[in-house]
Parts: structure tokens; sequence; C-alpha cells
């Protein structure tokens, strides 16, 4: 981890180019600058005042382009497509993943609603701080609560069992569809991939188990420790669980939203092929 690297993350607005200069006195260790700007921002509209503004904000990002430029700090613009909050997301989690260990700073002084919105709402996953010129003055932080999640998604655990449960999603013009699993199936999918976070020191009269092919089993996944594992992941928001609609004695699961977005910034693609294959689908989305 860089614990030098400073990202700062900026919504396009028409103004962004007059606060940038200002942010940047105030944060001086800024390393990387992304703009990120509502696609239809790049779109001809009939109206004169709505083509005036858009045409305003390309020239804005154009401007805080050329400074960092000035400054030698590397720039990347995105474009957000609608539905807006998915599309961000796909785009936070790649900036995230590309600056691990990095500060995020966002400045939300421009841009739409939607936009800015969404932007607030993923600060808590990355960690990281807001900053905003309200009314056109100095920019200043806005105070956010603390919300930190990787302790739990630090478990490769927890991020395996997410990533049985996103692999069936299907996601047909925007809307995403979240199957239930059941528990003995999740519990089937799970058991290669089990790591004991602590490992118990043989007795003197435990016997000498003879694995077939030479390969051991994933340390002996108990129903009692995937019980466990279950009841953290849907205390924390994480799955949602009900009865099974084909089988009434059994459990069912599936992800939620806030499961999925904690899967998709701290999960860990080294953990498992399950897990990088899934991350690697979710991460394929429109942005740059």
């Amino acid at each position: 981890m860089d614990r030098n690297k400073h990202v700062h993350i900026i919504s396009a607005g028409e103004h962004i180019h007059t606060a940038y200069p200002g942010i940047f006195r105030t944060l001086p260790t800024i390393t990387r600058t992304y703009v990120l700007a509502d696609s239809a921002t790049t779109e001809f509209s009939p109206n004169p005042e709505t083509q005036r503004q858009r045409a305003a904000i390309r020239d804005a990002v154009a401007a805080v382009k050329e400074l960092s430029g000035s400054l030698s700090i590397p720039f990347t613009s995105g474009i957000v497509y609608p539905p807006v909050y998915p599309s961000v997301r796909t785009i936070l989690t790649k900036i995230h993943r590309e600056n691990p260990g990095a500060r995020f700073t966002l400045d939300l002084s421009g841009g739409s609603a939607a936009l800015c919105t969404a932007l607030f709402s993923f600060v808590p996953w990355l960690g990281g701080e807001v900053w905003s010129a309200f009314e056109g003055k100095v920019p200043r932080p806005v105070p956010l609560p603390d919300r930190s999640i990787r302790n739990l998604t630090g478990n490769p655990n927890y991020p395996a069992i997410l990533a049985v449960l996103l692999r069936k999603n299907k996601t047909a013009k925007g809307i995403v569809t979240r199957p239930w699993l059941t528990r003995s199936y999740l519990y089937s999918q799970i058991w290669p991939f089990y790591s004991r976070s602590r490992t118990r020191k043989p007795k003197p009269d435990d016997p000498v188990i003879q694995y077939r092919g030479g390969r051991k089993p994933a340390e002996n996944l108990s129903q009692a420790t995937f019980s466990s594992f279950m009841t953290t992941l849907r205390n924390a928001g994480f799955i949602e669980e009900k009865q099974d609609e084909q089988n009434r004695r059994e459990k069912a699961y599936r992800v939620t939203d806030s499961g999925e977005t904690a899967f998709r910034f701290y999960a860990d693609p080294a953990a498992s092929s399950t897990v990088k294959l899934v991350l690697d689908d979710l991460q394929s989305g429109p942005g740059y």
C-alpha cells in the first residue's frame, strides 16, 4: 500500500475549474485527480440554456485537466451513465482498486443532484472525506460518521460466501435480479474454499487421516461455523435470510445491495478464483 497517494474526485460542474485551485491550496498532497460527469453533458440539447450549461461543464473539465497537467498531477475523466448509482459504484470500485491504501477526498460542489448523491453514498466505503464549497465560498470538509468494515471482509470466508451469491445475479436493462440460494447449496460451494482463522493444534491421540489424491479437504468446515458466518453477514446487512420455498425446513439466502458494495470494495481477488471471476465481472461496466 502506498500511504503517500492522495486521490481527489470531483463531480463535474460549471465552476470546478475555479474551485480546483482553492481545494489544491487546502489539500496540497493531491497526487491524482478524477473528474466524473453525467453522460448528459456530452449530449446536444435543443434548449439554448441547457446546451450552454453542458458546454460550460465540458470547458470546466478541460480546464481542470490543463491545470492538473501544469501541476504534474495525473488526470482522468469519467462519464456516469444512467442508472447513476450502479454506474458510480463501478467507477469508484475501479478507482479504489487502482489506488490501494490511498487517501480519498471528494469535492461535491458541482454536478447534478443524482451524481452528487450517488458519490456521497459511497464515501463510507471508500473511507474518504467530503469537501464542498458551500454557497461558492472556500471549500471546507463535510463531517461524516466512521463506518469501517475492513476487519469483517478481511476474513476470506466472507467474500467467498458473497461471491457465490453474487455469481448467480442477473442484470437486464439495468435491473439486477438476486436469486435466493439454499443453505445446503451455499455450504457445498464454500466447503472447498474454507479457510481457518485459527488452526487447532492436534492432540496426541488424534487419528491420522488419509486423504485421497493427497488433497486435504477444506479443514473441516462445521455446520456451526458456517451458521456463524451467515449470522454475521446477516447482522451486518450484507445478506437476507428466509425459509426456502421448496423445502420449508431449510434456509435460503441472497445478497443485499450493501453486501455487493462491500464485496466490490474490499474482496481480495487473490482469495480464490471464484472471488476474482466475480469481481472481474462486476467491474466490467461503463464509465471510463
